[in-house]
């Protein structure tokens, strides 16, 4: 076989035809660019995997910290007199409005803290739109 028959994909022209080269140059391109989907792909799972965990972070504060605010607040409280004062019927009304007004302002402030992942929310969307006017 001396005048040999050509391997397939061989042409008798001694080189490889234009065309060939021509299906090679795409195939990086377009494999950078199923690169770079891919790594957007895999930024925005990680964006959305530290949202989730964002969120959570702030759940379970938003239950610690009015606790941790009426600790510390109690072991900032003097310490009780020796001394008993004497009771009247009066005093006992007053402690019990008192207490009602700690109550009501302990329901309000977990309310508050509540809300708090709704505010963050906000907060982001606010600065996401002066990002874009920027």
């Amino acid at each position: 076989m001396a005048g040999g028959s050509l391997a397939p994909g061989q042409t008798g022209g001694g080189g490889a035809p234009p065309n060939q080269r021509k299906r090679k140059s795409p195939a990086p391109a377009a494999a950078a660019e199923d690169e770079a989907e891919a790594e957007v792909e895999e930024l925005e799972s990680e964006v959305a995997d530290l949202d989730r965990r964002t969120l959570e972070h702030l759940r379970r504060t938003a239950t610690r910290l009015p606790d941790a605010a009426f600790s510390r607040l109690a072991s900032l409280r003097p310490p009780a007199r020796l001394e008993v004062p004497v009771v009247s019927e009066t005093s006992v009304a007053e402690d019990d409005q008192e207490l009602e007004k700690v109550k009501i302002l302990k329901s309000k402030i977990k309310a508050n803290i509540a809300d708090l992942p709704k505010v963050l929310e906000q907060i982001n969307e606010t600065v996401a739109r002066c990002e874009r006017f920027c």
